[in-house]
């Protein structure tokens, strides 16, 4: 059986977290959670392991409501609120839509694994944002993101010691 490498950060020692304006943060915010559930519709239909369907409809939850909340926050505050992916994220969902089976399974976890950590990074310099409605969101969505990072790494695990089916 091949060995998979992965990487398993939960935190970034000597990070030093810069300041975000509440504009950057809710657009970088928006294209991550609605990346994540559009990937979780992917996984949905492309994914092999019912453990990885199964995590992406409860993935397809969080992220459809921190996008609603990311939403109503932005409309309160009068803030430009993006309403479809911006080419990068667009791109790396077609690039997943090329995938399918075990391949996916494994991409759609990896991707799972550096989105989170990218969003737990993004949702802690958004604690730090003076709006006290913001802050609280990402403060909010950050426990979430990190409890999310966690069951990634068990699925992860669980789909790497899956024996791999036979090619015919």
């Amino acid at each position: 059986m091949k060995r998979v490498e992965t990487r398993f950060f939960m935190r970034r020692q000597d990070t030093v977290l810069e300041s975000i304006e509440p504009e950057v943060f809710i657009a970088s915010a928006s294209f991550e959670s609605m990346t994540e559930a559009q990937l979780g519709r992917l996984a949905m239909d492309l994914g092999q392991a019912e453990s990885l369907r199964h995590f992406a409809h409860a993935m397809i939850d969080v992220y459809e409501k921190v996008t609603a909340d990311i939403a109503r926050i932005a409309a309160r505050r009068n803030l430009p609120m993006p309403n479809s992916l911006d080419p990068e994220h667009q791109q790396f969902v077609e690039r997943m839509r090329e995938k399918s089976g075990r391949d996916f399974d494994l991409a759609y976890t990896g991707r799972m694994i550096d989105g989170h950590q990218k969003a737990i990074m993004l949702f802690k310099r958004g604690q730090r944002i003076k709006d006290p409605e913001i802050s609280a969101l990402a403060s909010r969505t950050l426990g979430i993101l990190e409890a999310r990072l966690l069951r990634t790494n068990s699925l992860l695990e669980s789909i790497v010691s899956e024996p791999q089916s036979a090619s015919p």
